[in-house]
């Protein structure tokens, strides 16, 4: 399989068009005009990550978080991101960026998170075009107490903490989901009819604002993608991905829980 013809099939479920204009996806590093021997899904891009696609002979790696976010002025070596790139061409791997657009995507993030927990009866949040969009809300099958979505959330995502905003109170049975930093969500998800919102990356003045609309919000951190990663190799496997794909075992969580 080559890399034109991987990148068809991404581009056919997580097509570009969709990312917003902020974001930079696609090929990122090096070149798709060669045969792909094996691909690489990490939700970030490091040297540790680089050096396990060395080792798996993957020559291919779909990052979820792009490498390149802005022009650059320099590549120098003597840098992180220099190394990084360094590495990379040295090494012969070629660089997919799979960001907004794989959570925009009927097919991508938030559905495979809502999944995890259980969510039926999807709806999307904020449509971006006429048929996708950014977060789902949803319905679990049955009500459960805050002690007991808590325990479901760290379960599932495993987690051995996250930061409850609101009530502790109360039952739970309708849920809204946003991989990622879901602030700007926040007015969307206040207009709807449930009982928590899943997201990560909130802050303080955001937290403020949701207490004061009653919003009950589990932050349970960005780095939750991360298992998004496996359902999307599954899914590109049955999708017609003929060549071999692994999930990054790397962790790449910069935060500690002392």
């Amino acid at each position: 399989m080559t890399g034109n013809e991987f990148k068809s099939v991404l581009d056919t479920y997580f097509p570009e068009r969709l990312a917003y204009d902020w974001d930079n996806v696609g090929l990122q590093v090096g070149t798709l005009n060669k045969e792909i021997k094996g691909v690489l899904i990490s939700l970030d891009l490091t040297l540790d990550v680089i050096r396990e696609a060395v080792d798996r002979n993957c020559n291919l790696i779909l990052v979820h978080h792009p490498l390149i976010f802005r022009p650059l002025s320099d590549i120098r070596t003597d840098s992180y991101l220099g190394r990084m790139i360094e590495r990379l061409i040295k090494s012969d791997i070629t660089v997919v960026v799979a960001h907004t657009n794989f959570d925009v995507s009927n097919h991508g993030m938030n559905k495979m998170l809502a999944e995890m927990i259980g969510l039926t009866k999807l709806e999307i949040i904020e449509m971006v075009t006429e048929e996708e969009g950014l977060g789902i809300s949803g319905q679990l099958p049955n009500a459960l107490s805050v002690d007991a979505f808590v325990a479901l959330l760290k379960d599932r995502f495993e987690l051995t903490n996250l930061r409850l905003i609101g009530p502790s109170d109360g039952m739970i049975s309708t849920v809204a989901i946003a991989g990622g930093s879901g602030s700007s969500l926040i007015p969307a998800v206040s207009t709807l009819t449930v009982d928590a919102y899943v997201t990560g990356d909130i802050t303080y003045h955001h937290a403020l604002d949701a207490v004061n609309t009653s919003l009950r919000i589990f932050d349970v951190g960005h780095n939750v993608e991360k298992h998004a990663m496996a359902r999307l190799a599954v899914f590109l496997k049955d999708k017609g991905v003929a060549v071999p794909i692994h999930v990054s075992t790397v962790g790449t969580n910069p935060y500690q829980i002392k």
